[in-house]
């Protein structure tokens, strides 16, 4: 089945802190002209076409939730492996700015070989982290990603919604310049998918190398 999500983006510490970098819905608000369009048991977006923001996925759907804290957790010595060889980088530059002028040459190259090479040991640990970090995402949540689509499937067709655009996309794209409210289904989606699936705690993650 195609993935429509977003690839996750690792940055920052290389922390897994979300899902699909797109924008969280802006908050419902109950209009006469949404309330008079819904329909018992429905959104309103019944046989028309509805928008549902991914972004929200990441807090809002317990199971994604429990899976990429789960994750964040299983990398977080990597990521304080990473700042603290940052740290080390910064105060050798900072050394050398400051102090540089105070010492021998000798010295002074010394620290500035040091600092360029941690930054080569770096920019390696990212990459490798971050390569990492992917693969472990795929590992465990493209299977919830393809139960969400699944149920996206069924939920729209009991619903006889008939096209779903991704809400964030069309915010950053600039393409959407109205819809009614009724049409964005975020909110009962998850509802519903969090009904559907009920999640347990998340057990911790173990890294794979």
């Amino acid at each position: 089945m195609r993935k429509v999500f977003i690839s996750l983006a690792v940055c920052g510490l290389l922390a897994i802190a979300a899902m699909g970098q797109t924008p969280a819905p802006p908050p419902r608000t109950n209009s006469p002209v949404g309330n008079a369009a819904a329909q018992p048991g429905g959104t309103g977006a019944e046989g028309k076409v509805a928008i549902l923001f991914f972004g929200a996925f990441r807090e809002g759907i317990t199971e994604m939730k429990n899976k990429l804290d789960a994750l964040n957790a299983e990398f977080e010595p990597k990521n304080k492996e990473i700042q603290a060889l940052r740290e080390r980088i910064q105060n050798l530059n900072n050394q050398i700015q400051t102090q540089g002028g105070t010492v021998q040459p000798a010295v002074r190259n010394q620290w500035a070989e040091e600092a360029a090479e941690k930054d080569k040991l770096l920019k390696r640990m990212v990459e490798d982290t971050d390569a990492l970090a992917k693969k472990r995402f795929e590992e465990v949540g493209g299977p919830v990603q393809e139960k969400i689509l699944r149920f996206l499937e069924q939920y729209s067709q009991q619903r006889g919604i008939v096209m779903v655009f991704e809400g964030g996309a069309l915010q950053q794209s600039a393409v959407m310049l109205f819809a009614a409210q009724p049409t964005n289904i975020t909110d009962d989606f998850i509802k519903e998918y969090n009904k559907a699936n009920p999640a347990t705690a998340a057990a911790p993650a173990t890294t794979k190398k």
